[in-house]
């Protein structure tokens, strides 16, 4: 019986080879670092920064971890990504601003109550960031944690922050300086509630922070600055 005719290679019968590389798809290098700041966000708030190493990451943006370290440099350099394009550029003053919202544009300055009801909202769109956020606090309470000194001088970078925006205050309870109490106490406030929303039951950030700013934000005191 005779042979069937074998195919010649290169031809459209050819099976590739398992082997074959796979063609990399080039990125602007905004895309790419999106890609490892996203991917890193979820790694490291499923299994914390120590249980995560740069081949992950690597692995899960399609790079070598040469390539990768082109990119964060370190893995410390990495968790600096992470704080700075994860977390810290996202949702502050001048985002809140920007919307128009008349709470924000107000002639005689931006709302406190309503630029923390904003936070909480889009804090509340974006689970992972708010797991990144309480999986490295908790971490970083060790002095050995490259992130310890970011968190323990938080409170002084959120302060700086908000101060540099003009906010509307009742008369009553004094000028800018005089709040720093009342921003902690808020911030913790909402530290706290982000945990509570990883545990059972589950809460609506947004209705529970309802709660919150009543305490926190009286009426009548505040009413005509939310």
């Amino acid at each position: 019986m005779p042979r069937a005719p074998r195919v010649p290679r290169g031809t459209l019968g050819d099976v590739p080879s398992q082997t074959t590389p796979r063609r990399r798809v080039r990125l602007t290098p905004e895309v790419r670092r999106r890609q490892i700041v996203d991917a890193a966000v979820r790694l490291v708030g499923e299994r914390g920064f120590y249980g995560v190493s740069l081949q992950d990451v690597a692995d899960a943006v399609d790079l070598t971890q040469p390539g990768l370290l082109h990119y964060v440099g370190s893995k410390d350099g990495l968790l600096r990504l992470l704080v700075e394009e994860g977390y810290d550029r996202r949702f502050d003053p001048e985002d809140y601003i920007a919307t128009g919202d008349p709470s924000a544009t107000h002639p005689d300055g931006a709302s406190l109550p309503g630029y923390l009801r904003y936070l909480v909202a889009h804090n509340a769109e974006n689970p992972q960031l708010m797991r990144l956020y309480m999986v490295l606090g908790v971490e970083a309470a060790s002095p050995e944690h490259p992130a310890h000194d970011y968190f323990r001088n938080r409170p002084d970078a959120v302060w700086g922050l908000y101060s540099g925006t003009r906010w509307r205050l009742p008369e009553a309870v004094g000028a800018w300086k005089d709040q720093r109490g009342l921003v902690e106490m808020a911030i913790a406030a909402m530290d706290g509630m982000q945990i509570r929303s990883f545990r059972e039951p589950p809460i609506d950030l947004v209705e529970e922070w309802d709660r919150y700013e009543r305490v926190l934000f009286p009426s009548p005191l505040w009413d005509d600055c939310r």
